[in-house]
């Protein structure tokens, strides 16, 4: 943490944050802007005739307000003061509650740590060889923590001629939260951060309340680095919340006029006669001392259809230009614009939803042809789709936290299995941490690992993270295969539950294994026969979604093909394999992409005959059913008619008036005789009414 001029924490544990008058800050205003000589004309430190000096006034506009005079800068178009890391909003959230561990290399850690710096406090270095494998391991503890034994509160004297300042008292929290950083070495250094307690522990704060009593010396040093340009510290303050987003995300929500001023102090004092300058486009009579109410956000660009399968129209937007990153990204770098994203997003993992899931989010996501193909040959590489949906699977991986391959597939094609959207931070889009993890199902250990695959490549340079390789139990491992995974930062990971006559490894298992391992949503991309087989219908509830594109193309018989086994009801009846919510979207020139959300047919279980026929055959006088069950004649009070029968069918007489005696006896005469099943045991046969009746004992 640097240990330059900032907000200072008194000795006596009180807040001496500013709460001075309005009329107390101009005087320090004005204390820090030193006027020109008025005699002269010029700076001091300039020669008059100077031709430097007369173009650096010609490149700066001079200004006088109350008196005083600065200058104001001609600072390109879009000129930032900011310099954040990516994501830093959501790291600094992450790195505070520390819910997950989190897996950084060293470099991107160092650049996170001065921004979370007012959270936490180094406490300790030690060496750990956990496995023979050296580590260094950091702990911290959180800045609000307090000794056993309090210091003693000494107040110190006002000095004479000096009136006391008003002091708000800080309120007193303690927070045992602590923190622990475990460097791995290896071709690329990483550091896995966690809680160094059990996972229960918590602040007793939140992130606002620190942010509020300090300072972080990320947005102090983007402060310093203004400063140290001779900038004004109103128009250094205004100017950091010319872009609110990123002062939020930098932790300067609190940050006051104050703290600029004092990390100009240092500065200052050796650079008393410079004129100071302000940003283009400051206000000359007052800064705004309030950040800058946000503007509303701006409505989404894409408007799904809500009538089933019709194509929505991607209408082409005009990007926004302001602060667009001048770096230099790799050659392979895709793009996918921001207007093109929206109708994904009911099938993609939802972050609000990752909290109260028991299982991974599993995506399923392939390019086929029109006859169901995803290549013309086995085990040869082959082009499905065009560039667009390239960037769109590119952007897929982006909402996932792996991605999950075949070894056939790992075998023929090579991949790096990366993300590579281009971004303000340069290379990938994401950040090393934000990169999804390859998983490769290898049961049998075929895959030879070696330092030349894309995959490790991809983590040794920094763009992709080293996979981990599902194993059955019995593969051969190679010593040096392993080795070489662990150095790059993957893992074996071994699933006992294989049985091959019944389907190989157990699906439901490996998820659940990569669910306690911190993944939360999969997007399996192939080959074949992993797709193949999740989507069998006794897995469907494994499955959230489904994104097919489809190519305007054939491949043939010879080509691999991705269908399920066929499923049948307990009747022998087959089973349908059905997608819901179903949406489809052109996609460039000539493909078609598909999103759906998994379910399946499940028709109840009947003999074929409608239920309302059904019934009436059963009930209907003067028809056999040998299913039908005995009754037992209401008792009739003397004098009552029975109740009136349903109307008998055409084509029979009408029955006369009979008494109840007379018409069992007819009924003992008119009934068939119930002919058995074959192969059903006698007594299986059912009774005829007047059978039992009409029985002596």
């Amino acid at each position: 943490m640097s240990t330059d001029p900032e907000t200072p924490d008194a000795p006596d544990g009180l807040d001496h944050h500013d709460e001075e008058s309005e009329a107390d800050d101009e005087a320090a205003n004005d204390a820090n802007m030193h006027d020109v000589e008025d005699d002269e004309g010029v700076a001091d430190g300039e020669v008059e005739g100077d031709g430097e000096g007369e173009a650096d006034a010609a490149a700066e506009r001079t200004m006088s307000t109350n008196g005083r005079t600065y200058a104001v800068s001609d600072e390109p178009e879009g000129y930032s003061v900011f310099d954040n890391p990516p994501n830093l909003a959501e790291m600094r959230q992450r790195l505070f509650s520390l819910e997950h561990p989190i897996e950084l290399p060293v470099a991107d850690w160092q650049a996170y740590f001065p921004f979370v710096d007012n959270i936490w406090r180094k406490m300790r270095t030690t060496d750990s060889q956990p496995e023979n494998v050296a580590a260094t391991v950091d702990y911290y503890a959180c800045r609000l923590r307090r000794g056993a034994t309090p210091k003693v509160h000494t107040p110190r004297p006002t000095p004479e001629g000096k009136q006391q300042r008003k002091k708000r008292v800080r309120e007193e929290k303690t927070c045992a939260m602590t923190m622990k950083v475990v460097y791995n070495h290896g071709p690329i250094e990483t550091c896995t951060i966690s809680k160094a307690t059990d996972g229960v522990m918590r602040h007793s704060h939140d992130l606002d309340y620190v942010d509020g009593t300090k300072r972080n010396t990320g947005i102090m040093d983007t402060a310093r680095r203004e400063a140290a340009k001779a900038y004004l510290p109103a128009s250094i303050f205004w100017k950091m919340w010319e872009e609110p987003e990123k002062m939020r995300a930098a932790g300067g929500k609190f940050m006051k006029m104050s703290d600029v001023r004092n990390v100009q102090y240092a500065w200052r004092q050796g650079h008393q006669q410079v004129v100071l300058k302000a940003h283009k486009g400051f206000n000359q009579q007052r800064a705004p001392r309030q950040p800058p109410v946000p503007p509303p956000p701006p409505k989404p660009q894409f408007q799904p259809s809500m009538q089933p399968g019709v194509f929505g129209r991607l209408e082409p937007v005009k990007p926004n230009t302001r602060n667009e990153p001048t770096t230099a990204v790799h050659w392979d770098t895709l793009q996918y614009p921001h207007h093109a994203r929206g109708f994904l997003e009911s099938y993609i993992p939802d972050p609000k939803l990752t909290a109260v899931r028991t299982r991974p989010h599993v995506t399923l996501t392939w390019a086929s042809s029109l006859d169901g193909r995803i290549s013309q040959i086995p085990g040869v590489p082959t082009a499905v789709s065009g560039p667009e949906t390239k960037a769109m699977t590119h952007y897929l991986r982006s909402r996932h936290d792996a991605i999950l391959i075949g070894v056939s597939t790992a075998i023929a094609d090579d991949p790096a299995l990366n993300c590579r959207l281009t971004n303000p931070a340069g290379y990938g889009g994401l950040g090393w941490e934000f990169q999804p993890r390859p998983i490769i199902v290898d049961p049998h250990a075929r895959l030879r690992i070696h330092p030349g695959m894309k995959v490790l490549k991809a983590a040794t340079d920094g763009r992709g993270k080293a996979p981990w390789v599902i194993v059955a139990p019995g593969a051969l491992l190679h010593p040096m295969a392993v080795s070489t995974l662990k150095a790059h930062g993957g893992e074996y990971l071994m699933i006992n539950d294989y049985h091959p006559a019944h389907g190989g490894l157990n699906w439901e298992g490996i998820f659940h294994v990569l669910f306690r391992e911190g993944i939360k949503s999969v997007m399996v991309e192939g080959g074949g026969v992993v797709l193949s087989e999740l989507l069998k219908m006794h897995r469907s509830h494994l499955i959230d979604s489904i994104i097919l594109t489809i190519a305007p193309t054939f491949f043939g018989k010879a080509g691999v093909m991705v269908s399920p086994d066929p499923a049948f009801d307990p009747t022998g009846r087959p089973i349908a394999t059905r997608l819901r919510n179903v949406r489809w979207q052109p996609m460039g020139d000539a493909d078609v992409v598909m999103c759906g959300h998994m379910t399946v047919d499940q028709p109840p279980i009947t003999n074929g005959m409608l239920p309302g026929i059904e019934e009436y055959s059963r009930t209907a006088p003067g028809i056999p059913n040998v299913q039908q069950q005995p009754q037992q004649p209401r008792p009739q009070t003397a004098g009552q008619q029975p109740p009136p029968g349903p109307p008998p069918p055409q084509g029979q007489p009408q029955p006369s008036s009979q008494t109840p005696q007379s018409e069992a006896h007819a009924s003992a005469v008119n009934a068939p005789v119930a002919t058995p099943q074959p192969g059903a045991p006698a007594s299986s046969a059912p009774v005829p009414p007047s059978a039992s009746s009409d029985a002596q004992p």
